[in-house]
């Protein structure tokens, strides 16, 4: 498998966005990070729901209080 191909199904993982994502502590940090993720891939589409479901489900987590200590 090459390492395209490879890197191609990390950023179609929605748990891939996520671990970045979290390291947001605040709506705009999250905002400027997922704009900058849409901007670098929005050709595709799979990358581009992958980072959608990520955000979702960051912005629930940021809303109930939980946020990384390290």
């Amino acid at each position: 498998m090459s390492e395209h191909m490879t890197l191609d199904r990390d950023l179609t993982d929605k748990l891939y966005w996520l671990r970045k994502f979290r390291m947001a502590k605040n709506d705009k940090t999250l905002e400027l990070m997922v704009s900058k993720a849409i901007d670098d891939h929005h050709q595709h589409s799979a990358v581009v729901a992958a980072i959608y479901l990520a955000e979702c489900q960051r912005e629930r987590e940021m809303a109930q209080g939980r946020f990384l200590d390290h």
